[in-house]
């Protein structure tokens, strides 16, 4: 038997109820707030033996959640091209975490993701792009223009790239059976998913959009969350911006979901004949003026010289 949400710490029965009681007291009283517990912690209350019995049950009862303890492993960067998001960055976009992407107009996410694919493919020699397209948007031949304006050949690049369209929610948890195969020690992974919220939006009439496809939608990050770790892969989450109508302000679809699971995101924002992006990192929040060409999303270029 397994849950779709969360249980109390009691229910497992394996805890004491003085270590239970304790628990309460630093507001961790369900499997899932023990999950997303500080290491430190965690440490405090339970032994190795204890850890591990307690987040294996955890991991039974609730299969789309993991928790990382001992894993360490040299993180990946790949630059945007771009000097100043790539300096809020830390020298560009990261491994073993979500950088979700978001904009209005979907030309401007796409035309970011094609540039740090191509920067990816770059950068690394043995490499996979596994391009997660659930609204069968993605366009090769706007990849190879891109490329070619770029001077970098076809070849170079095509045969590195699998494209999975899944028609139903179920399919859609079958990518992970594609990452898995393509997984070598080797090999560096970039992890582009388009556009997941359209798509588990799309799949049911707009009034059974009901509780059970939200928790479907919140599996699926967990679990790109796991395997961006696990792999130490680079992982692209593709998103519209849209209008919050109690506040106006504009923010990611499914907000509420993503948010939790998402280290850092890239807000795009129209702003007259520029783009702006915010940048948000935890609590950190960094904007700044971009410029925007046919082929790039660059650093703001003032036109009042030269």
């Amino acid at each position: 038997m397994f849950y779709n949400y969360d249980m109390e710490l009691k229910d497992l029965g394996i805890i004491s109820d003085e270590k239970i009681e304790a628990l309460k007291k630093e507001n961790i009283r369900t499997c899932i707030q023990l999950l997303f517990a500080s290491n430190d912690v965690i440490e405090r209350y339970f032994s190795e033996s204890e850890r591990k019995e307690i987040f294996i049950k955890i991991e039974e009862l609730f299969p789309a959640v993991y928790r990382f303890r001992e894993l360490k492993l040299e993180p990946v960067t790949v630059t945007t091209s771009i000097k100043e998001l790539d300096k809020i960055l830390g020298g560009g976009i990261s491994s073993a975490n979500i950088t979700e992407v978001c904009s209005e107009k979907r030309h401007r996410r796409t035309l970011f993701t094609y540039n740090i694919i191509l920067n990816f493919l770059q950068l690394f020699e043995k490499t996979a792009i596994v391009y997660n397209d659930s609204n069968k948007m993605f366009r090769p031949e706007g990849l190879c223009e891109l490329a070619h304006y770029r001077g970098i050949e076809e070849k170079f690049f095509l045969e590195k790239i699998f494209v999975f369209k899944p028609y139903t929610i179920f399919q859609q948890f079958e990518v992970f059976e594609l990452l898995e195969k393509n997984i070598k020690s080797d090999l560096r992974i970039l992890f582009v998913i388009d556009e997941i919220g359209d798509f588990f939006k799309s799949t049911t009439k707009r009034k059974d959009i009901t509780f059970y496809n939200l928790r479907m939608l919140e599996s699926f990050i967990l679990r790109v969350n796991y395997f961006s770790i696990k792999y130490n892969m680079i992982v692209l989450l593709l998103n519209n911006l849209i209008k919050d109508f109690k506040t106006d302000a504009m923010e990611p679809q499914f907000n509420s979901i993503t948010r939790e699971v998402v280290g850092t995101r890239i807000l795009f924002y129209e702003d007259n004949d520029s783009v702006r992006a915010k940048v948000i990192i935890g609590e950190n929040v960094k904007e700044i003026r971009l410029s925007l060409t046919d082929y790039s999303i660059s650093d703001a270029v003032d036109r009042r010289f030269g």
